[in-house]
């Protein structure tokens, strides 16, 4: 079940801000190896380059996007909904819900392919890997049947939250 798109806005700006906030004081781990992009999109690619995507919210320079033809498959993990996040038309952002019982392996993929996580609260439940471009953050909700994963390109995402 996909979540409200005004619920993801909001709920996309308390993570933001928590990257930001990880980035700045050094909460993360080093990533071992740096995403060039998402999913096949690269980092600060313009929307209008990108084929079969339709934009679900938007809200001032910030635009969050959907493509027709996304496999909803990670791995082994089973994906509800893939979202692109655009900052004056620049890909910048890309985030994955999945079921909470794909939160161990998305981990494991994730550690085989980044390196070890940190975690900030000494929990599993948020795991941040912290490149000095790319941020990648897993989190489990709580009480929830839904997890998430964010990667961000840290020289947009800097520039969004310097307009704020």
């Amino acid at each position: 079940m996909k979540p409200a798109y005004k619920r993801q806005l909001a709920v996309l700006g308390i993570w933001l801000a928590a990257f930001l906030t990880c980035t700045v004081f050094g909460c993360g781990s080093p990533a071992a190896s740096e995403p060039d992009g998402f999913r096949g999109v690269k980092w600060a690619a313009g929307v209008a380059s990108i084929s079969g995507i339709n934009q679900i919210a938007g809200e001032g320079d910030v635009a969050l996007y959907e493509k027709s033809d996304d496999q909803l498959q990670m791995g082994e993990v089973r994906l509800d909904q893939v979202i692109y996040g655009f900052y004056k038309g620049r890909f910048y952002m890309g985030m994955v819900y999945f079921p909470a019982a794909g939160f161990e392996r998305m981990g494991q993929m994730l550690t085989a392919q980044l390196g070890q996580p940190a975690k900030p609260d000494n929990t599993s439940s948020k795991q941040i890997w912290d490149g000095e471009n790319v941020s990648v953050l897993l989190t489990l909700g709580e009480n929830s049947d839904q997890a998430r994963l964010v990667y961000l390109y840290k020289p947009i995402q800097l520039e969004v939250e310097l307009k704020k």
